[in-house]
């Protein structure tokens, strides 16, 4: 009889995280139809006394590790933290991330590892998605599918829902390759470029498997010029560094920077309409 492979799912939570979402994504963790798995969540600074108390109550389960950092270090930080200790117990063949305000369904964790076991070449798997919470979110989001087309979408667009991915956690092992800590609201992307120069393969899967939460706050932390740049400087280093140079690349990179800098009106429009 094969062993089931473990997944370890790592969650960050932090000041601005409300008790009520918080509560409704453990729940969905712990309602997978998947046995083999652990919850790591890093409260990261300190937290409302309610959702600290609610952090106590959760340590009495033996499938959930909570690990209270007394400083705000930020989301790449936290998540590097908890791969770092799953990988230091032995004990996980997969590492899914989740984020506090979202939901998964009870089979996300069980149809995403059947499907790393059954493509060996991929490395790091994500799905589709419902978003809620705003006008503006889409009842269904689908984003490429296979590793070839993921590769020249990442130069432009973000190639996973960042909740919903699952990585191999041998993948970790070998690059020594972790959420970058240097960018500016922009570690997911960071992480998913340097990946890519390590050799690692991507795959989405049609599947819905979560509800992401789309909000005003959502969109706000995607406005600005700071933001902007950020993005832009990184997304031009790794198109030269992933020889992916056209005119096509470049005006898709410089889009960004108008679309970071929309009023919110328009951005809620452009992300009903436009994605």
């Amino acid at each position: 009889m094969s062993v089931i492979p473990r997944v370890a799912v790592i969650m960050s939570v932090y000041k601005s995280d409300q008790l009520d979402s918080f509560k409704i994504a453990v729940d969905s963790i712990l309602e997978q139809n998947y046995i083999a798995m652990d919850l790591f969540i890093w409260r990261d600074g300190s937290v409302p006394e309610i959702v600290d108390s609610y952090l106590d109550s959760l340590m009495y389960n033996d499938n959930i590790f909570v690990t209270k950092s007394s400083k705000n270090k930020g989301l790449a930080s936290s998540l590097n933290a908890m791969i770092d200790l799953a990988l230091a117990s032995k004990r996980y063949s997969y590492i899914a991330r989740m984020d506090s305000d979202d939901i998964s369904y009870t089979n996300r964790i069980s149809k995403q590892v059947s499907f790393l076991r059954n493509h060996e070449d991929v490395d790091v798997v994500g799905s589709g998605c419902r978003e809620f919470g705003g006008s503006f979110a889409l009842e269904e989001k689908i984003l490429p599918l296979s590793h070839e087309q993921l590769t020249d979408f990442t130069i432009v667009r973000c190639p996973f829902i960042h909740p919903s991915v699952m990585f191999k956690v041998e993948l970790f092992e070998k690059t020594g390759i972790r959420y970058p800590t240097n960018t500016k609201l922009t570690e997911d992307l960071g992480l998913w470029f340097e990946l890519l120069c390590g050799g690692a393969k991507f795959a989405n899967m049609p599947d819905i498997l979560m509800d992401y939460r789309l909000n005003e706050a959502t969109l706000s932390r995607r406005q600005g010029m700071d933001k902007a740049l950020s993005e832009i400087k990184i997304r031009q280093k790794y198109m030269i560094k992933l020889n992916r140079v056209n005119l096509k690349n470049i005006c898709g990179i410089y889009s960004r920077l108008f679309f970071h800098l929309l009023p919110m009106s328009m951005i809620r429009f452009a992300y009903k309409h436009f994605r």
